[in-house]
């Protein structure tokens, strides 16, 4: 069993969007404050200590899982007990294994109504500030090695594709009118 947890300085930026990003608080005994009879509380001060804010099982409506049931949290038999999944998770056996199909944007839907319904605070700009300070140092240590090495040289095209993403993504949480994509570098022709 498990409660989800949100942190104000864990943001993703996925497809042009800052969306939250969840971490689980375990209900197994003896692992984060968990005490021997399976006792959450100790675990729950201590998470709301640190700045996270637990989220009621309320929080995800019927309407939003793929299966029409209320809560996050799904129970599936497993072989060595139960197992315990988001709704947006499901597995499903393939012969003598098992696979998980993903609903991954019925759950991008569930993050968005998490902020639009209070459950989640929006972004403060210093997470923003400190996304693009990770990517900018990320930047800064493979643009050394662009002008003589290729996978330097797309690695830092790829980062500076996803500044542009986390620019447009905060333009967007604000409401405001992202700034148009540069136009792609012509690449000049070999010797």
């Amino acid at each position: 069993m498990f409660d989800l947890k949100h942190h104000p300085a864990r943001w993703q930026e996925v497809d042009g969007e800052l969306l939250p990003n969840l971490a689980r608080l375990s209900h197994q005994r003896g692992v984060n404050n968990v005490d021997h009879r399976g006792d959450t509380t100790l675990a729950e001060v201590n998470a709301s200590r640190q700045g996270w804010t637990i989220l009621p099982p309320s929080s995800c409506p019927a309407s939003m899982t793929p299966d029409g049931i209320e809560g996050y949290v799904r129970v599936y038999d497993g072989k060595g007990g139960p197992i315990h999944v988001t709704p947006w998770e499901r597995p499903r056996a393939l012969g003598s294994r098992v696979v998980w199909d993903r609903d991954e944007e019925g759950y991008r839907v569930w993050l968005r109504h998490l902020v639009a319904e209070g459950f989640v605070p929006p972004p403060d700009s210093a997470v923003v500030d400190i996304i693009r300070e990770g990517l900018m140092a990320k930047r800064e240590r493979k643009a050394g090695a662009a002008d003589v090495n290729p996978y330097a040289r797309h690695a830092v095209g790829k980062i500076d594709e996803d500044l542009a993403r986390l620019d447009a993504a905060w333009a967007l949480a604000n409401g405001e009118q992202p700034a148009p994509a540069p136009a792609p570098k012509a690449k000049r022709g070999g010797k």
